[in-house]
């Protein structure tokens, strides 16, 4: 059975903290196409490093290199090679770049 007029005289039940509305702004990419364009280049990064790796491994271990040490230099090896890929693929950009635009 229902009591009438009923009073809480709980504390608790007036002063709950009411939730705090977060303020925030959705993401939204700059430029969708350079956005797609660092993917895409990101798993270029990721083939060319693994291409280098593997064909240095072959090579090192038909050199019969010790094994452990034929791969740590075959991930040594693709870790440079991609970034002399890099660095030559930056310098053409660069050389592209300054004979369109005249700079």
């Amino acid at each position: 059975m229902a009591l009438p007029n009923y009073r809480s005289d709980h504390q608790y039940e007036n002063t709950t903290p009411k939730e705090n509305l977060v303020s925030y702004q959705e993401y939204h990419a700059s430029n969708y196409q350079q956005q797609q364009l660092r993917e895409v280049l990101f798993f270029v990064n990721i083939t060319i490093f693994a291409i280098l790796t593997v064909f240095s491994a072959y090579i090192y271990l038909t050199l019969e290199i010790p094994i452990f040490i034929a791969f740590i230099l075959a991930t040594a090896t693709g870790a440079l090679g991609l970034k002399l890929v890099q660095f030559a693929t930056k310098r053409q950009y660069q050389k592209f770049r300054k004979k369109k635009y005249g700079r």
